[in-house]
This record gives C-alpha cells, structure tokens and sequence, in this order.
C-alpha cells in the first residue's frame, strides 16, 4: 500500500499545481494526459536521485525509505508543474492549411 501511495500521490499534488497555472482550462483528455506525464517525470527522477546520486542498487518503501521517498517526490511535484508550463509556452508547433493551388 505505501508503494501505491508513494508513486502516485506526489503525481495528483503536480497535476493540481499544474491545473492551478492553468488557470483550471484543461479537459479530461488533458488532465489525464498531464497526470501520466507527471507520474512518468517524478518517478523517473526519483528513481535516478535514488540509483545514480545516492548510490542505491534498488529503491524499497520501508520505514525511513517511504519517508523521504515521499518528500523528495513532493519537492519534484512543486517543481515540474512550472518545467512543463515554461516548456509549454516557449514551445509552440503551428500549424496551418495549406491553400488550395
């Protein structure tokens, strides 16, 4: 239960924060694709922290693990909603008809 709690939770609090800077305009199809984005980017950075900074084989969500697994993915869950929104606006794809020749 503390696994299914520590993937996806920190990805809700993003998405809530990402809605927020929105300004509440998203659709379902949206806010789905945006929670799976998140749960994706946090966990992969999570997992990369864990393995490559701190040295770990494996992540475990035991005691002390679950802890600070949970506070490190709420510090990612407040940053990447302003990554994602940034990259958002300064990437834009255009597209337009062609006329008819």
């Amino acid at each position: 239960m503390q696994e299914i709690i520590a993937l996806l939770a920190p990805a809700l609090v993003a998405l809530g924060f990402y809605n927020h800077l929105r300004r509440s305009k998203l659709s379902t199809r949206k806010l789905f694709s945006s929670y799976g984005l998140f749960l994706v980017l946090i966990n992969l950075c999570m997992y990369l922290v864990i393995i490559f900074l701190l040295g770990q084989e494996h992540v475990e969500f035991r005691d002390k693990a679950f802890v600070w697994y949970l506070i490190g993915a709420s510090v990612f869950a407040l940053i990447l909603p302003f990554v994602v929104n940034l990259v958002e606006n300064v990437v834009a794809i255009e597209v337009k008809k062609n006329g008819k020749r």
